[in-house]
């Protein structure tokens, strides 16, 4: 196993499930033993270890934490294939998690690519999914809807598909810098880089992460349409976000006819779990709270 002391950060105090998927393995971080269970999905460049803030609070206040690595992601396995790394995939995987560890009903946090799978899971159970909470990505309906500002900040997944794409993130955009200066500007030199690179060096784990962009983002693609949803969804959009524009989460709420609370979070880029760590606990904790004491009464 690749060693991963700090400042290359993991989940600690965590069980450390494997569960089986296809021929290949998810690993699963479980904390917590409250009855009710709330599933954190992360996305690129990303591993389960982006919600190491939140997870002490979501324990705390009496909830089952599950937070799975995507394939290709920190523990799980790396797999060669795009077909691996569709969201349809993604999906797929996240069901055998909640089935595996006996989640018959569960709470969803998705961010980035862990959002687009959510977003359709609550679309399709919604007598499974209780709440959904979306962290700067929204519905699928809405990303398409947005208009120029999101095809602008979403340039990036077509530079992806070019045959050099691996080449390029671990190169030098602009002549100087060094290594993995490309991949740097692109994260906005965000304090976490040095942790995505140190994961990303390990065998075939930039070729997955290039093939989620090939496998969803190519214009021959199938691209799919994702029903509205009826549980109720929090839209988180952080002010500071380069890749996922205002309107794709502000119009979520058309696609929601279950309760709709958008919420603008200031002091924060795209990584707003690691950015604003309270402020993100405390508004996915306000969210499922407020539907756990709905049930109750």
């Amino acid at each position: 196993m690749t060693d991963r002391t700090p400042p290359f950060h993991r989940l600690t105090g965590t069980r450390l499930h494997h569960v089986p998927f296809g021929e290949h393995r998810v690993a699963v971080h479980e904390a917590g033993t409250g009855p009710e269970t709330v599933l954190l999905v992360h996305g690129i460049p990303d591993s389960s270890a982006v919600y190491r803030h939140q997870i002490p609070a979501l324990v705390s206040a009496g909830l089952r934490v599950l937070a799975p690595d995507l394939l290709g992601h920190g523990d799980s396995d790396i797999p060669e294939g795009t077909e691996h790394y569709t969201t349809a995939k993604d999906e797929e995987s996240l069901w055998a998690v909640a089935d595996a560890l006996g989640a018959g009903t569960f709470h969803l946090v998705g961010h980035d690519r862990g959002a687009l799978p959510v977003w359709s899971m609550a679309a399709a159970r919604p007598d499974r999914v209780r709440s959904l909470t979306a962290l700067s990505v929204g519905h699928p309906g809405a990303r398409r809807a947005s208009g120029h500002e999101q095809r602008q900040l979403s340039w990036y997944r077509l530079r992806l598909l070019l045959p050099d794409a691996e080449d390029w993130l671990r190169g030098d955009a602009e002549g100087e810098g060094g290594p993995w200066s490309t991949f740097r500007w692109w994260m906005r030199h965000h304090p976490e880089t040095d942790a995505w690179i140190h994961d990303l060096e390990r065998p075939g784990a930039l070729r997955a992460l290039v093939d989620c962009y090939r496998a969803n983002a190519h214009p021959a693609s199938v691209r799919r349409v994702v029903p509205r949803v009826s549980v109720p969804v929090l839209g988180v959009w952080p002010s500071g976000d380069a890749y996922c524009g205002l309107e794709q989460m502000a119009r979520s709420g058309e696609w929601v006819d279950g309760p709709w609370r958008f919420e603008h979070l200031d002091g924060a880029g795209h990584f707003l779990q690691l950015d604003r760590p309270d402020a993100v606990g405390r508004l996915v904790l306000e969210h499922i709270e407020a539907y756990r004491a709905r049930d109750a009464a």
